[in-house]
């Protein structure tokens, strides 16, 4: 076995373990003429991995970093010497343990979202077993992922995938459902940390549309204490409740970000009254460049009025408490990330 294509073109493979059945060289090869031959980075996971071999040939072709799951140990071996040869020990993170019974729930639990998953289980997994893993892949990608099945049979085709035939093996591939005819609307904001306001703003924006995608912007203050990825998993944390909000990471303007999620509205907290100048300047900013794109403001309740994101900084950097401020769930997490530790007291100009 061989990397067909990309940087590590030609690249042999290591021996195959005992009790591993490999995607084949022709198989694999049309399977990527399907996907298109090369990516433009993104997360791959491959599940039952065995050599990880289609992992590693994603990444050769563009991906930028695969996660390998795999039970066996030798499997494991061999999939840790596959990534040294094609020099991608960097970009490869290798996870021991049973794909069904614990990694998709840490993964599911931990926010982890990919751009294309690979499904390659032993052809004598149970159907309603596989079936399963199936039903659960969706909630692990992204907006434009993709998942890829092997399987024995086309026991799959009922879940809206295409399918081919290559000998024995049936490929099947599957996009993430993309909403067509929901309303959907953008909250976007720094969230830098996420607080008890934002969070009301968020539940009743989801009460009002069919589907809301919280916008975490990636361009902040220098001083931030969380990567723009860190402050979404904290969003994606307390709102998992909310069965109709995603979270994604937005970069750029926020009308390019909206079209490309299908949404036409932007929600917006209101606070007060000064609030409303700036907002409106920019509603008009956003409508100048994307016609179609309406603003809908939310007054805050009164409870979370005098809440900013930079009053929990402050308090938090001086050892206040920040409780009843920010969701409980990840107080903690806020009270420690932003107090600051280098002398006791406030970073000076970090006022917010």
């Amino acid at each position: 076995m061989r990397i067909i294509a990309g940087v590590a073109r030609g690249v042999r493979l290591a021996a195959v373990p005992d009790g591993v059945r490999p995607t084949s060289d022709r198989v694999r090869e049309a399977l990527f003429n399907s996907l298109g031959q090369f990516f433009d980075g993104g997360e791959v996971l491959d599940l039952y991995a065995g050599t990880g071999a289609l992992g590693i040939e994603a990444l050769s072709r563009g991906c930028e970093r695969a996660t390998f799951v795999e039970t066996s140990g030798r499997a494991v071996a061999a999939i840790r010497e596959n990534l040294r040869r094609a020099n991608f020990e960097e970009r490869g993170e290798v996870v021991r343990g049973d794909v069904a019974g614990e990694v998709l729930g840490k993964l599911e639990g931990g926010g982890r979202r990919f751009d294309l998953i690979f499904a390659d289980p032993p052809y004598k997994i149970s159907g309603l077993k596989l079936r399963d893993v199936v039903r659960r892949l969706p909630a692990l990608l992204t907006p434009s992922g993709r998942v890829v099945v092997e399987s024995g049979d086309a026991l799959l085709e009922d879940f809206g995938g295409n399918s081919r035939r290559y000998g024995g093996t049936v490929v099947t591939i599957f996009e993430k459902p993309k909403p067509t005819t929901m309303k959907v609307a953008v909250c976007p904001g720094s969230f830098d940390p996420v607080t008890s306001g934002h969070l009301d703003v968020i539940g009743r924006a989801a009460a009002l549309f069919d589907h809301v995608v919280v916008a975490v912007g990636k361009n902040v203050r220098k001083s931030a204490r969380l990567s723009a990825a860190e402050r979404a998993s904290l969003i994606e944390k307390v709102t998992a409740p909310l069965g109709n909000v995603s979270v994604e990471v937005m970069e750029g303007l926020l009308v390019n970000f909206a079209r490309e999620q299908g949404a036409r509205v932007v929600v917006k907290g209101l606070r007060a009254g000064s609030d409303f100048e700036s907002e409106f300047q920019q509603a008009q900013l956003n409508r100048t460049l994307y016609p179609e794109f309406e603003t809908v403001f939310i007054m805050a309740a009164s409870e979370h009025s005098f809440l900013s994101s930079s009053a929990i900084r402050e308090i938090a950097s001086l050892g206040g408490s920040v409780r009843g401020l920010v969701p409980e769930e990840i107080r903690e997490i806020i009270q420690r990330v932003y107090l600051d530790v280098d002398d006791g007291r406030a970073a000076k100009g970090d006022k917010g």
